[in-house]
Parts: structure tokens; sequence; C-alpha cells
């Protein structure tokens, strides 16, 4: 199956996301921060990144999920998020090339297994 790395600062998301996708059959590698990405990522790039937006800041997801694509321009990237609950807008995110190049957006809390459906659904995509 896929390598997929998974980017959440709370230790618990990355556990219940890493255990659906497991049994899947996909290879995890987690990080807890942008900066722990960058490294995982420059080790061994994966098919697809699961990326929080709020961790270190409130938008550093943004700015690593522009770096990767800028950097991995074929790595399919999920964007999970409670931005808009957090900060009380009142409006949503969408996949944008320039500003938000992911290919999906979705807001927490996620089922796993629903982001796990979507992570199977991107990577049958590209195969």
């Amino acid at each position: 199956m896929a390598h997929i790395l998974l980017v959440d600062d709370d230790q618990d998301i990355i556990e219940m996301n890493r255990t659906a996708l497991s049994q899947r059959g996909h290879r995890i590698t987690a990080a807890f921060s942008a900066a722990e990405a960058k490294q995982a990522v420059a080790a061994d790039a994966p098919e697809l990144a699961v990326l929080d937006v709020m961790m270190e800041d409130k938008t550093i997801g943004f700015e690593l999920a522009r770096e990767l694509h800028a950097l991995y321009p074929a790595m399919k990237l999920v964007m999970l998020t409670g931005i808009s609950k957090e900060m009380d807008l009142r409006f949503s995110f969408g996949p944008d090339e320039t500003w938000l190049p992911v290919s999906k957006f979705l807001e927490k809390p996620v089922n796993p297994r629903i982001l796990a459906d979507e992570v199977d659904g991107l990577l049958k995509e590209t195969a």
C-alpha cells in the first residue's frame, strides 16, 4: 500500500488515524510539528500527507502545505482542521492551487474511518 505522513500536534488524533490507516495496509510516519514533518519528508517522501492547520501557530499547516506542494507536486495533501470553529470564521476553506494546494479539506473532528476512505480514494486516483 502507500506511505502516509500524519502531521498533528495532538498525539491522540495521530494514534486514531494511524490505527485506521494501518489497518488498511498503509505504512505510517508521524510528525508532531511542521519542522518534524519537513525532516520526515526529506528522509522518505510519502505518497500522501494528512496535515493539521493549527500546530506551532494557528496557520502553520497552510504554510506547510504550500512548501510540500512546491517541493513534491505529486504528493497528495489532505488538510484537517478545526480553525473555522476555533477562530469563529463564518466561511469555510477549500482547495486552491496557489494558496491552499491540497487535494482534500476536512473539518475536525473527522471519523478515522472516513479519513481512511478519503485517503484510499485519493490514492486510487493516482494509481
